[in-house]
């Protein structure tokens, strides 16, 4: 029974919505754009390997948002968008990826980065 609450706790996969405790969009997004080159694309984590994060925050049309594109195809079509917006300031995700084996790992990432969080999973 105890195991299974923990499960429970766990994040989904999937598009996460979140509204998280940030003074706008933009600084919102560059927590989780910092922490995620740290902890997906510059750790070496074999699973986040393949994929290369590009941030269009400074945007004067549109939302904030990070792109996940494959190395070497930073001109294709994203594999997850990560999007910010609002007051009170809410992220959003869409794309393969959210519905991929990661999409879980993902969006307990970020949860934890855009509530001040820093580390990397699996760190105490």
């Amino acid at each position: 029974m105890i195991l299974l609450a923990a499960c429970q706790s766990e994040p989904l996969g999937g598009p996460l919505s979140i509204e998280v405790a940030a003074t706008s969009p933009i600084t919102a997004l560059q927590a989780v754009n910092d922490a995620g080159r740290r902890c997906w694309t510059g750790s070496g984590d074999h699973r986040f390997r393949a994929y290369r994060l590009v941030p269009e925050l400074d945007t004067t049309a549109g939302n904030p948002r990070i792109l996940v594109t494959e190395k070497g195809r930073e001109a294709g079509r994203p594999q997850l968008v990560i999007e910010s917006s609002g007051n009170p300031v809410k992220i959003e995700t869409y794309g393969p990826l959210a519905h991929s084996r990661l999409g879980s790992r993902i969006n307990a990432d970020i949860m934890r980065w855009s509530s001040g969080d820093k580390r990397c999973a699996g760190h105490g």
